[in-house]
């Protein structure tokens, strides 16, 4: 919201707390030109519902982080209120509300349903302008990678966090003994374990892809396991190996982990003086 108003926008909320300036999301709704549909994942098509015999003529713009029960949703509703036409465009922020700049950040743009060219044109604009990067993608395919780049990526945080919480509970000394390479770990293990889960619970639970992908991980999880507890030595190397044509094509992120290592050092370094 605050991106919006510093770029001209008037912008108008509704809230289920007491700072909401209207009673309900059916009167925002009829006294705006484009609603934002910018609520957690699991209320998402509840309020859609909620909303959609007053989006006739109407701009709608969702930011939910998984596409396919939405967007089926919204085809429902279609079927259900073919006298309403809205005006549709779904996108993802990739990123959290903390970001403070859109340099560098990436949006998805994952369906569109009727939504004017022009509008949708000068959106765009306005999101590189600010140095933004944006990505057209199939909305079934958006998921199928989120159940990758977010399921399986939170997924592995979380158990790792708690396993650290489990095993090391003294967080200090792991920090002191560990290198920049191990602090960069800890960074953001700490990053997502203090924010609020209810997200990340809706990412896991509502990406109907995720659960493939994580039982994929354990299986992955009980063979390496197997490999240790044998000491097999040898197919510990050849498991490693065997994925390192995949990432080949991707050896310049082994610089930028460097270049990141030693930026975080010099950081260290300072806050100790």
């Amino acid at each position: 919201m605050k991106f919006l108003k510093e770029n001209g926008i008037d912008v108008s909320f509704s809230s289920n707390d007491d700072s909401s300036q209207y009673s309900n999301n059916a009167d925002l709704v009829e006294k705006v030109d484009v609603v934002i549909l910018a609520v957690p994942i699991a209320f998402m098509a509840e309020v859609l519902e909620e909303i959609y015999p007053n989006l006739d003529k109407k701009l709608l713009i969702d930011v939910c982080s998984v596409k396919q029960f939405l967007i089926e949703k919204f085809k429902e509703l279609q079927k259900k209120n073919s006298a309403v036409k809205p005006h549709y465009l779904s996108i993802h922020p990739m990123f959290s509300q903390s970001i403070k700049s859109l340099d560098g950040q990436v949006f998805t743009f994952t369906f569109n349903h009727n939504f004017p060219d022009q509008v949708e044109s000068d959106f765009r604009k306005l999101l590189v302008d600010q140095k933004a990067t944006i990505h057209d993608i199939d909305f079934i395919a958006h998921d199928k990678l989120m159940g990758v780049i977010q399921g399986l990526n939170h997924f592995n945080l979380f158990v790792s966090a708690k396993t650290l919480a489990r095993f090391a509970p003294n967080l200090d000394l792991v920090k002191n003994l560990s290198s920049p390479t191990y602090r960069i770990f800890i960074i953001f293990l700490t990053r997502y374990a203090l924010q609020n889960p209810r997200l990340y619970a809706d990412i896991q639970m509502y990406n109907r892809y995720v659960m493939k992908v994580v039982e994929m991980f354990k299986d992955e999880v009980d063979h390496l396991m197997h490999l240790i507890e044998h000491k097999d030595r040898k197919g510990f190397e050849d498991y490693v190996k065997e994925m390192q044509p995949f990432f080949e094509t991707n050896r310049d992120d082994s610089k930028l982990s460097d270049h990141l290592i030693q930026q975080l050092g010099l950081y260290l370094e300072k806050e100790k003086s």
